[in-house]
């Protein structure tokens, strides 16, 4: 398996950066991530899900501030003139529902 940065089959690129295809897809829904159809294989770049691993590898849970945390981390912002203060009150409230 070569461990290139270009545009990778997205199973590849999940056996390599020790993660799930599901969570490449994840990312790709929440826009971080690319998903291209090259070939009729699914595709991304090895070099980004890399980074978007190791990330979420340092988070660590613990407390409700890391839950806090999680729970924004993968907030669609529809509307940009929205505070971070408002973004909490939405993830509470998401929370509890």
């Amino acid at each position: 398996m070569s461990t290139r940065s270009g545009p990778v089959p997205i199973q590849s690129a999940a056996d390599v950066a020790g993660i799930d295809v599901w969570q490449i897809r994840r990312w790709a829904d929440l826009g971080s991530v690319e998903i291209e159809q090259r070939g009729g294989v699914e595709t991304v770049v090895l070099e980004l899900v890399m980074a978007m691993a190791a990330s979420a590898r340092r988070r660590r849970p613990g407390g409700v501030k890391d839950s806090l945390r999680a729970r924004l981390a993968d907030a669609k912002v529809q509307d940009p003139d929205r505070s971070v203060s408002d973004l909490q009150r939405i993830a509470r409230n998401d929370s509890t529902a």
